[in-house]
């Protein structure tokens, strides 16, 4: 049974960090882009780097450092799941 948690704890995590990079990244290549699946893309990230931009406001840099802040999140929530669980 927490073999099953583990797999999908692992598997929401894993697609999260991965909406995470293909945010950033549409970020780099088409900023001002806006259709279905960026606005997909920035729904599901959002709430995720929205509380990161509030710790560390951008200011006058202009290094979004959020969504790097939210990948190391994930991999700590996952590790916490890993001693949870074993």
């Amino acid at each position: 049974m927490e073999s099953i948690i583990f797999k999908i704890i692992n598997l929401v995590i894993e697609i999260l960090k991965i909406v995470i990079v293909i945010r950033v990244v549409l970020s780099w290549v088409a900023p001002t882009t806006r259709n279905d699946f960026t606005e997909a893309v920035y729904s599901i990230t959002e709430p995720m780097l929205k509380p990161f931009r509030m710790l560390l406001p951008l200011g006058y840099s202009r290094i979004d450092i959020s969504p790097i802040l939210a990948y190391f999140v994930l991999n700590l929530i996952r590790k916490l799941a890993i001693m949870l669980l074993f």
